[in-house]
């Protein structure tokens, strides 16, 4: 009988054990809001608010969130390590001025390193664009302007670009050493090139970097994924020797892509180009 009642016991002690080391088996759960919906979509400069919800039966660790850009460029990341309910966490995140699609990366991880991963995608309603025959000149102050803007569809002139500089994707001009070029002003050729003591890029806070790179797409009918694959881990913040029906796919620093064709190169050492600008 005292056999019996040992081995109950042993049994008993052994079910106890099994449990502890099985019990909080389960990785933290992450979710976005009630219904877990793990995508929206704002207009360009719009915001978003993100629900998070973490469950984690073993107590939090540390959450962190990372926030960044379809392209690749990460946005610096918040790491939290306090909780008043390390159990269950809820925060609402707000992504502000949204003027490219842009990943909310959430980590959870647990009292006993257990590390769960989710993402909420945050994409933006584009219109497309198309602008014909746009005259840019190599002439930094006079009537044509060498400077174009995605955002505000319009070439400027040197003042105007400085004036709106956060918007400044492009700028045009010649040189010997590299032909007929559209350079974003963020690359060194751009200071050089447009220094003017009042307007000059060098006196810019904000040159915006775009990248080109010339492709062999039809410019009328490439996709959205067409150019997207052209840019993957291609093109630099220049695009040099350009000739009659170039065609070049670009991506802006807000991350809008499109192509613009190059065409009616002009005399005179090249001092005019005309262009068509579309953008998806």
């Amino acid at each position: 009988m005292k056999r019996f009642i040992h081995f109950i016991i042993a049994v008993q002690v052994m079910c106890a054990g099994f449990l502890s080391c099985n019990r909080n088996t389960t990785a933290p759960i992450i979710s976005f809001g009630e219904n877990n919906i793990t995508e929206d979509a704002v207009e360009v400069g719009g915001s978003k608010d993100v629900l998070v919800v973490i469950k984690a039966a073993a107590k939090l660790k540390e959450v962190k969130y990372l926030k960044k850009r379809v392209n690749g460029e990460e946005i610096p990341s918040k790491n939290i390590t306090k909780f008043s309910n390390p159990k269950k966490f809820e925060s609402t995140i707000t992504l502000s001025d949204i003027t490219s699609d842009i990943v909310l990366v959430v980590e959870a991880t647990d009292k006993r390193n257990r590390t769960t991963t989710a993402e909420f995608l945050v994409k933006t309603n584009r219109h497309p664009t198309s602008q014909s025959n746009l005259l840019l000149g190599f002439n930094m102050l006079n009537s044509l302007g060498s400077s174009y803007s995605v955002k505000q569809s319009k070439v400027l002139l040197l003042p105007e670009a400085k004036e709106a500089q956060q918007d400044v994707d492009f700028m045009f001009f010649y040189g010997k050493e590299n032909g007929v070029t559209v350079a974003a002003p963020a690359d060194e050729v751009a200071t050089r090139v447009f220094n003017n003591s009042s307007y000059g890029v060098q006196t810019w806070t904000n040159r915006n970097t775009t990248r080109f790179v010339k492709v062999n797409l039809d410019y009328d009918t490439a996709s959205a994924s067409d150019i997207t694959k052209a840019l993957e881990e291609a093109g630099s913040s220049m695009v040099n020797h350009l000739s009659n029906n170039d065609v070049v796919a670009f991506q802006t620093a807000s991350g809008q892509i499109g192509l613009l064709k190059a065409f009616n190169i002009g005399p005179n050492s090249a001092s005019t180009l005309n262009v068509s600008v579309r953008t998806i």
